[in-house]
């Protein structure tokens, strides 16, 4: 038993090096080298848990999404619906170091997923489950009770603008700093759960 939790922190080591290298220098960056050197050990142990490139990389954001989901469903319970949603669609912002690194290797991870059909499978199926927690929520926190079409319309523009912000964050912080993300949260809340009728 000890040996396998080793094997899982030296895994989980780098995957934190992978994220580290991706927010540094880039996929252009990522290497095998550069991983076991911010890992602090040999690319031979690299090689040993992950085979290339793209596997560090789909590994990292495997973990990336666990560690949001983990966080998520550590949430205390808002003191209504709309609570609720907001505290978990923060999640998805860069508003701290920790959730700046990881917005940064999603959007390498994204930009990715173009020409790889592996990477872009597993960015389908996390993006499946994130658009499913968040219909959950929507769907309980709307005034209106929307139909199917219209929810599905809601969530979407909820993950469009989530997802804008984490990229404008990332490419220029200064512009996007945490307060204004989270007031553009705030009015597409707004917008999406108070509208009576579609967007």
């Amino acid at each position: 038993m000890p040996r396998q939790v080793d094997h899982e922190e030296r895994r989980e080591a780098i995957s934190q090096a992978v994220w580290h290298v991706v927010s540094d220098s880039g996929l252009e960056g990522l290497t095998l080298r550069a991983v076991a050197a911010a890992a602090g050990c040999t690319t031979g142990m690299v090689t040993h848990y992950f085979a290339d490139k793209k596997a560090l990389l789909a590994h990292a954001r495997t973990e990336m999404h666990r560690r949001m989901a983990a966080r998520i469903d550590t949430l205390p319970v808002g003191e209504n619906a709309r609570d609720m949603l907001y505290a978990v669609a923060e999640q998805a912002l860069p508003l701290d170091a920790e959730r700046h690194l990881e917005a940064a290797v999603w959007s390498q991870f994204l930009l990715s997923t173009r020409n790889d059909p592996a990477l872009l499978a597993e960015h389908i199926r996390s993006h499946a489950s994130w658009i499913s927690r968040l219909t959950g929520l929507v769907q309980v926190a709307c005034l209106d009770r929307p139909e199917a079409a219209d929810l599905h319309i809601r969530v979407r523009s909820l993950v469009a603008c989530l997802d804008g912000l984490a990229l404008n964050a990332v490419t220029d912080p200064d512009a996007y700093p945490p307060d204004l993300q989270r007031r553009v949260l705030e009015t597409q809340l707004d917008l999406i759960l108070e509208r009576n009728g579609s967007l």
